[in-house]
Order: C-alpha cells, then structure tokens, then sequence
C-alpha cells in the first residue's frame, strides 16, 4: 500500500520535526525552528505556540479528515519516531482508542498479517512485531522481556481502561499488583510489578487515536501516568491545545480520490419520499456502476444507509419498522442488514465482495465511529420531521471513494443525503456540522471568505416549499403501492441537481481569478498573466513500478528509499583509513558544530566527558560493546539505515584492532563515527546509482508528467521587485550568483517568467540523490528549463551526482525540458556544465 503524495507530505513534516527535536533540547525552540523552515512565524499571526502538556515529551498532532488514511499514516509514522529520536528505548507503542468499537477493529487490523496496515509495520520492523491486548499484557500472554527487547511491541487499550478515576474492577486490574509481571519488576529493578508501572519503566511512544476525545484535564493525566517519551495524536478536529504540525483538508483528499464529494443534500416532504427516492438513486447508481464494470472499471455494488430511531417513542422510524417496509415494497431480505449496538448483522461479512448481496443497511448511531464501507454512497435519514437525531455524526460513513480512484460516471463520484426534517436549514446546519467533525474545514492556512456548506463539500438543493402543513406522517400511512410507483418514477431533476451541483463544487478546486481568494500573510499566488502558462503545466518526475493491486497504482513517485530496499552492508568493503593528526584530534573535539560531526551538537562536553570516563572503566569486551553501539547509534541516526544491520558493519571493522586501537577510539568515537559514516554513505550512494541505472535500463524507473506548480507559496523571506516573477513575491535566500543569474535572464525577451524553487518543499529532481534546482524558467516557446547555480565559493563535492541526475532526467523528460549547471567561473568539466556566461550564450539561442 503505497503512500499518497499527501500523506507522505504529512511524513516528511514528521521528519522535520524530529529532526528539530534531535537538534535542540527546548521543545519551544524545536517548534520553532520547524515553523522557521517552512517560512511560518511562531506566535501571533503565524502558527500557534507550542503547548508543552507534559513538559519534556514531544506531543504532536497530524489532522487528517475522515478517509484520509489517519490510521495508516500512524503505521508508517512509527519507523522514522524510532530512527531519528528514540533509538536507545524498547520498542514498545501504547495505541489508544477512545471507543469498544474502534479498539476492536484496531486490534483486528493491526493483528492480521495480510492487512495494508500490519503489512507496512511489518516490512518496517523486519517482521519483529507483536500486538498486545490488555487482557494479554495483564497476563504476561507472549508479553515478555525478551519480546521487550527483540521486537516491536503495539498494545491497543481504550482510554478508559487506563483512566485513573474509574473505579471499575476490571480497569483497577492495571493499577493492582501482577505477579505475572514479576519477570518485568525484576529487569527494571522496582518493587511494583503493575501493569501501569512496567508500562511507565518502559516509557512507550503513545499513539493518541480520535485525539479530540483525549483532552481533558483526566485524559491528560492519563497520558502522563502512562511516562511517555513521544505522543503522536491523531485527528480531523483537534482541539485548540494540540500541536499540529501538518494539516490535510478537502482538497488533498478529493485531489487524491479518497473520498466523494460534494455531498448533495435533497429535502424530501415525507419519510415515504425519503425511502423510495433513496431506493430509487441507488438503483440508478448501480446500473452506473455496472455499465462502468463492463467498461474495465472495478466492481461497485452501492448501499443505502437508512439511519433509524431508537424505540421508546411512539412513532419512532426504528429499524425493525424501516426494515418491514423494505420488504414490503419488494427489497429481498438478504440485500437487508441491521446494525446497531445490539444487531450486528454486518460482524464477518466482506461488504466489498462480489457475492455479498447487501443493499441497504440500516441503522440508529452505531456507524458514527469504527466502521467505514466505500460503497455506501447514500445516507437517507428517516427522524421525525421535528427530530435532534444525531445525522451529522454519520455521515463520515458515506464519503471514502471506492479503490480511492476516479470512478469512469460522475454520479458514482458524489455522496447523497435525503432527510425530511421539517426544518431544513437546520438539517443543513447538522450536516455542515457532521463534515467538521469529520474534518472536512478550510485549510487553516488559508483565509478565504466562502460559504459554510461550500467550506465543507455540501451542496444544497434547492428546498421544497409545501402549500399546507400537513399532520405528523406515521409509518403505517405509508402507501406501499405508491412507493413503488415511486421508486420506479423519473428522478431525472435528483440526477441533474447532483450532476450540476457536482459541476459547482469542482469549480471550487479550478484556479481563482485576482482579487476572488484572500491570501494569507507571507504568501503569494500566481501572478494572472502567467497563469494560462501553467494551468496545464505537469514536469516529469521518476516514478518506480510496483506491483497493482487494489490500494495501489502501477506507478508510484520514486523515493531514494526504493533504490536501497536490498541494500545490506554485509557484503561491503570495511577497508577504512582513520589516520589523523594530533591537531584534527583536537579540533574535532571542540568543534559541537563543525563539519566532521554536526549531529553531535546536541551532546555536552560534560555528557560526552562522562560517557568515554565510563568507557575507561569497563573491561575490553564491554568497552567495544559500548563503543560499537555508541558509534553505530550516531550512523544510524544519521543515515536512517537499520541499526543492526550498522552495528554488525561496525563490529567488524572494531574486531580487528588491539588494545590501544580501542582505546583510542573511546576518546574519539564521534571522529571514527564520522569517518566510518563517510563510507557507509559512499558505498549507499554508489549503490542508488548502480541500481538506478539498471532500473531505467530495464523500464522499472519510467519518466512522467507529475508535478504541478501550488497556486500559492508561502515565503517568510521573500522578494516581490524583480520583473516576471512567477508569483506575486518569490523566496528571496538568494546568494550573488543567483542573484545575478536572475538579473540578467529576466532581460532575455525569450523569457516568459521565473520562480527560485523552494528547496525541499518544492519541485525536486528525484533519483538516486533527490536534487531541488534553484530556478525555474519558462521560455516564450514553452519551454522549461531547471537551471542549477554553483559559485566559485563552493567545494561543489555533489555537483557531478547532480549534473549526471539532472541530464539522465533530461534526456527522459522531453524536448521541452532542458537542465543545465551554471558555475560562476570554474567550471567541472561534464556534459550540461555551464560557466555563467556560456550559458547566458545558450539561453539566448533557446
């Protein structure tokens, strides 16, 4: 299951993040310094100010709307937590959910070896992977020590199981002396061996699910009883105290396929319109879904939710009724599942199989959380007219996209609502209502004055306006003859107000003209006459093969990732000179933020004075234990290789030196880090490159359309004086040469504009190293260059990787893509190397 473009901007903001925190020992300063990099001010007018709940725990939060793929973000998330910042603690997760529902599908999830989310857990911990109840931590059931320290271990508990106010039996087990856990007190030397001490010795990483539900002052207790050492929330509304640090919306998600939108609401004047117009819909969509199968499209067999009443009232739509007058008008049973707290007809039935025959489920609230069906497209909501039933929290159910694609007939690209409140304004409210709680708002960065229902994805139909009052409908006037003559009748005006309303709303994601969208501070939009230019405008990208299936395309945006996928250092040459002078020795143990080591910042001289005094006091073998796992933690976290796979790199190359070797090295072990880092880095590199080569070669690696320039920038820094920017104001970090390159290029009348391509967060040249260019131009013919700056200043030690990158990918990209290199005077000799005036030269010539 391959990552979304989205989701993985959600994890390369994790990463960012953690790669603040591992610099910096403030958590203020971190939050900070990552906004910083994102040219986003701190404080008023910017992002919000840190919020440190539990001080000293890194506590962030990622908002990702209904269907977005929370859950599987979270799974994905785990690997780079552990690498980047928690790599000396037990692997262990603390995965909480706020409901029964929700706590039983996450087990089953997390614990089926064949699922998307198990799948990606298990290639990121080499298989080493446990999943833990509480009822099988509290009894010890594979829950051990050396499970502890050999795999990674996720425990999925409610949050009310671990409450310390509840005064229930069962939850009270946690806090109660375990003789099972003896084993547990032993190895972390403490005298309570309860569960929710073993737990706090271990520190977990905690995973915070539906987060919003977390948030009192009870809950936050709860998260600090539990002695985290990193909380990971996730949520489509998080509250005002959570630490966002990405944010998805609407758009991401319809641009992607997740979901259907809009939602078009119809008001219906009586329960029995509601039922046979909803029967009616459905059986429209599915010939569309079917004539779209027989068109090569996947299968689609849409459902209905008819959302019911509780019974207690009289008069009340409960399920049991709602299910009679199906029947009666002809829907045979076996299409008829109730699901409600008590039925639950829909336990081990696979509603996306071909053979399932399930049309229409109804229900009263059992569907809000937990359970999601990407062929339920229609929510008909059968309340009395004067109801408060809770329709906003379900209609999430209806919104995740089939196979996350485009489907070939626009009808099967919208999810419906039929209701019959009497007030229906009010249903619209609900609705709007039920979208943000789904998260389904305006992206927070963006401050653009639209409509509500427009914010959310609702489109309303036009309301129905009744002559007379009429009495209270009752089920039992529902007239089953006329509801089938209604649900055979024309509803051609319900398709056309979806098919037009549908139109609207995809309006909404075409490009605004001047002055229709207010742009937030520090950031700039396409300037109008460039526009046109760009509006169809998708530069080539690598992208890698992988094997299809239901999540996944055939093709998927190639990451330096894929290249080392087999890459092992048990083969590779651990021939290392580590000669130096007495001089080096001491410079690079005084230097926190010099060239050989800049990661070692983070460590005091007085740590690291009280580490290699340690290291002097153990016997040989222990002193090379210590050393080979000090240094092999600095590589690791370095180079996000495996810390196994490092660590038997490096004791093979500790084996062979005697005593005084050793000796040395525990006074400088981040030198030999650094120097034996160096070569792990050279011998990856050469291996992206040889096995980028043989997949081009072999047609693994293809070129293809892909990126699109934002319509918006964000640039803290930026310049708005030089003529035909791009954008209304550009990223101004610029050194002289680009300056000047700028300067003179914008004379050249075969220039249409320019844009200074923000370095990693915009248009990046991917391969076996990930290359950003400085500039973009387009010329008056179309034409695309990448132009690459190098200064006379600079030791240029990449520039050759980056030149050979930059002309495989134009030789691929097309004849309206070219790449050049620009030196300021001394240039590399290589095909595609400029020196500044050459290609002033050159460009003139274009």
């Amino acid at each position: 299951m391959e990552l979304k473009n989205y989701q993985r901007q959600v994890l390369g903001d994790l990463k960012d993040y953690l790669d603040c925190v591992a610099a910096n020992d403030d958590l203020k300063i971190s939050w900070r310094s990552y906004w910083n990099e994102k040219s986003v001010e701190v404080g008023f007018g910017g992002a919000p100010i840190y919020r440190n709940e539990i001080p000293g725990v890194p506590h962030v939060c990622m908002k990702v709307p209904t269907g977005g793929g929370k859950t599987f973000l979270a799974c994905t998330a785990l690997k780079p937590i552990y690498e980047k910042l928690l790599r000396d603690n037990p692997k262990v997760v603390i995965w909480l959910v706020p409901s029964d529902a929700i706590l039983t599908q996450t087990i089953a999830t997390l614990s089926n070896s064949a699922h998307p989310y198990r799948e990606q857990i298990d290639k990121d911990f080499g298989g080493k992977v446990e999943v833990y109840t509480k009822e099988m931590l509290l009894q010890a059931q594979n829950f051990s020590v050396n499970n502890l320290q050999e795999n990674l271990s996720i425990c999925v508990m409610s949050y009310a199981s671990i409450r310390i106010d509840s005064t229930k039996k069962d939850v009270r087990k946690v806090y109660n002396e375990n003789g099972a856990l003896d084993t547990f007190a032993d190895y972390f030397d403490s005298a309570d061996n309860s569960l929710i001490n073993i737990l706090r010795e271990i520190s977990p990483l905690v995973v915070v699910d539906e987060s919003h539900n977390a948030k009192s002052d009870l809950s936050v207790e709860m998260l600090k009883n539990l002695n985290p050492s990193f909380i990971l929330e996730l949520t489509a509304t998080p509250k005002t105290t959570s630490n966002i640090i990405s944010y998805v919306n609407a758009r991401d998600l319809k641009s992607e396929n997740m979901v259907k939108l809009p939602v078009v609401v119809y008001k219906k004047d009586t329960r029995q319109k509601v039922i046979t117009d909803a029967i009616a819909m459905r059986n429209k969509l599915e010939m569309q879904a079917e004539e779209n199968f027989q068109n090569g499209g996947k299968y689609i067999r849409p459902i209905v939710l008819f959302q019911a009443q509780p019974k207690g009232k009289d008069d009340n739509a409960t399920f049991d009724e709602v299910k009679k007058i199906l029947v009666k008008m002809g829907i045979p049973q076996n299409q008829i599942a109730i699901k409600t707290s008590e039925i639950k007809e829909l336990d081990n039935v696979n509603l996306l199989s071909q053979s399932c025959p399930i049309r229409y489920i109804i229900t009263v609230n059992a569907l809000k959380e937990g359970w999601d069906c990407p062929f339920a497209y229609i929510l008909a909501s059968l309340a009395n007219k004067n109801s408060q039933t809770d329709v906003e929290q379900i209609v999430g159910r209806i919104l995740r996209q089939p196979y996350a694609e485009q489907q070939g007939k626009q009808l099967l690209n919208i999810a419906y609502v039929f209701s019959c409140y009497k007030n229906f304004n009010e249903t619209i409210d609900k609705i709007v209502e039920g979208m943000k709680f789904a998260g389904f708002t305006k992206n927070e960065c963006r401050k653009a004055p639209v409509k509500a229902a427009e914010t959310a994805g609702i489109v309303e139909t036009p309301e129905l306006k009744l002559e007379n009052e009429v009495a209270e409908e009752k089920f039992e006037d529902i007239n089953i003859e006329t509801a089938k003559n209604e649900i055979a009748a024309d509803i051609s005006d319900d398709l056309q107000a979806a098919t037009t309303q549908a139109t609207e709303y995809e309006n909404l994601f075409a490009p605004k003209s001047s002055g229709e969208v207010v742009r937030a501070e520090n950031q700039f939009k396409i300037c109008e006459e460039y526009r046109a230019s760009v509006a169809d405008l998708k530069i080539p990208q690598f992208f890698k093969e992988v094997t299809a299936n239901l999540f996944e395309h055939k093709y998927v945006l190639l990451e330096k990732e894929h290249l080392t996928e087999k890459f092992s250092l048990d083969t590779q040459d651990a021939n290392i000179s580590f000669a130096l002078s007495p001089d080096d020795l001491y410079e690079i143990d005084i230097k926190e933020n010099g060239d050989a080591l800049p990661q070692y910042k983070k460590i005091s001289g007085r740590e690291r004075e009280q580490f290699i005094n340690y290291l002097e006091s153990l016997p040989s073998k222990s002193k090379i234990r210590q050393c080979t796992d000090a240094i092999s933690k600095i590589i690791s976290d370095n180079t996000g290789l495996a810390f196994s796979n490092v660590k038997e790199y490096v004791k093979k190359i500790v084996a062979g030196m005697d005593e005084g070797e050793i000796s040395v090295i525990s006074r400088q072990y981040p030198f030999y880090a650094s120097r034996i880092q160096q070569k792990i880095i050279l011998l990856a590199n050469t291996y992206r490159k040889k096995i980028f080569s043989r997949w081009l070669d072999t047609g693994e690696i293809i070129c293809q359309d892909s990126y699109t320039l934002p319509n918006f920038i964000t640039a803290q820094r930026h310049i708005d004086s030089i003529p035909k920017s791009l954008y209304a104001a550009e990223f101004s970090d610029m050194n002289k040469l680009e300056r000047k390159m700028i300067d003179e290029l914008v004379n050249f009348e075969n220039v249409q504009w320019w844009h200074r391509n923000i370095p990693k967060k915009e248009f990046k040249v991917n391969g076996f190293v990930n290359h950003y260019p400085d500039f973009l131009v387009m010329l008056q013919n179309g034409k695309v260059l990448m132009i690459e700056t190098k200064g006379d200043d600079r030791d240029n030690s990449d520039s050759r990787e980056k030149l050979e990158l930059g002309r495989k990918w134009q030789a691929r990209a097309g004849s309206n893509y070219k790449y050049f290199m620009v030196f300021d005077n001394k240039k590399i000799d290589a095909d595609g190397a400029y020196n500044f005036n050459e290609f002033l030269e050159v460009v003139s010539e274009l």
